[in-house]
């Protein structure tokens, strides 16, 4: 997908990202709510992380630890921020937290878990930085995904699109980290990372 966002020179994983927060913050514009402002700050959030993993400009020579690391804490850091934004929504909505869909979510992070302890343990050149780091992410993106699950199962409206989201969100991690721990890569899983995280992205937004 960032093949097609090649505007004015400039790489389209850049241009989508930064149209992703513009659209984050169009929605906040138009319902001006307190969940649609938190997702837009989540979605800026990811934008710096993206800004970052892409070593756009050579910005991660600018940094002291490897830029991968700086990038992947943003985005745990906006993982956490859209928690709290559907978190907040439960909460205001009286919704039951824990429903099928909270546990069909930690259902599937709990299985990726186990295949990347997996990957990790049979793998040739094991990295235990890399592998708590996975870990961490996943225990980060898991209770995200098992919030918004949450209130996607109980808010029976358009709304529920943002579980979706969420999903594709997690795949598009999921590729990254398979890359990052195992060496699975393609040129095919790479585009994909580029399908899956958009749309997860602006599912979410939608969702918000």
């Amino acid at each position: 997908m960032s093949s097609f966002f090649k505007w004015f020179g400039l790489p389209g994983s850049f241009v989508l990202t930064i149209l992703m927060s513009l659209f984050a913050l169009v929605l906040f514009l138009v319902f001006r709510k307190k969940d649609r402002f938190i997702c837009f700050i989540g979605m800026v959030v990811s934008t710096i992380g993206d800004i970052i993993l892409m070593n756009f400009n050579d910005i991660g020579d600018l940094l002291p630890i490897p830029y991968f690391y700086v990038g992947a804490a943003f985005f745990i850091i906006a993982h956490i921020i859209y928690t709290y934004a559907f978190l907040s929504m439960i909460k205001e909505n009286k919704f039951k937290y824990v429903n099928p869909g909270f546990w069909v979510s930690i259902t599937v992070s709990a299985l990726t878990g186990i295949i990347v302890t997996y990957l990790y343990f049979t793998g040739s050149n094991p990295n235990i930085v890399m592998y708590i780091l996975c870990m961490v992410y996943l225990v980060i993106i898991a209770t995200n995904c098992a919030t918004i699950f949450s209130f996607s199962y109980s808010v029976k409206d358009y709304r529920c699109i943002a579980a979706v989201g969420a999903l594709s969100f997690f795949v598009s991690d999921l590729f990254i980290g398979l890359d990052k721990l195992a060496g699975i890569s393609t040129d095919l899983l790479q585009e994909c990372i580029w399908w899956f995280y958009p749309i997860g992205q602006i599912l979410l937004l939608i969702g918000g």
